[in-house]
């Protein structure tokens, strides 16, 4: 009986440590809401390195990347750069870069940094972004991130992402969308709200 009473503590206790280390076992997805978790999705378009952990649905990538404002001459390097950006509300390990319940995303200033030298030539309305943000800071201030300038809990650019099997589906070629949280709120709002 009383081996009995041991086994059923240890029981109680493992089952106690495992319920209050679940939270940190399971990614959740602050963007969203505290209910949603990450989870495998498919045919994500422009976030599919996404697919085999995610915090966004088909649908939500869709109408993100519909809505986007283009920049016109962006190098492949650009492109890929701003579209990894743009899908950080699919990152399943969204809750270590997000801040608070102020639904805002830091960024790596490293990655902002990178992100503007890359497209700093491209052109919006006929001319050159560099003539209208002067640095990575500004660059994604302007699309309403956080430029977190000690490079912890943020955001940094994996370019894996893009060597992959899984293609990046751009609209047209030689377009780069652009879009700000303030422009992704709007158009998400319906869905999760």
């Amino acid at each position: 009986m009383e081996r009995l009473s041991g086994t059923v503590l240890a029981i109680g206790i493992f089952l106690t440590l495992a319920t209050g280390c679940w939270g940190q076992l399971v990614n959740t997805c602050p963007f969203f809401s505290t209910a949603r978790v990450a989870a495998p999705r498919t045919n994500l378009g422009n976030c599919s390195w996404y697919e085999y952990s995610s915090c966004c649905e088909r649908a939500e990538v869709t109408a993100v990347f519909a809505e986007m404002l283009s920049l016109q001459d962006a190098t492949q390097e650009c492109r890929n750069m701003v579209n990894y950006m743009m899908c950080y509300f699919c990152a399943p390990n969204q809750r270590s870069f997000m801040i608070g319940t102020a639904r805002q995303a830091r960024m790596c200033s490293s990655y902002c940094d990178e992100t503007y030298s890359a497209c700093r030539r491209a052109k919006y309305n006929g001319v050159e972004l560099q003539t209208r943000i002067t640095s990575g800071r500004q660059f994604c201030e302007n699309n309403f991130f956080n430029y977190a300038t000690n490079n912890l809990n943020c955001l940094s650019f994996n370019s894996s992402a893009f060597s992959s099997a899984l293609s990046v589906h751009m609209p047209h070629a030689s377009l780069l969308p652009l879009v700000s949280l303030a422009g992704l709120l709007a158009l998400l709002s319906h869905l999760i709200f």
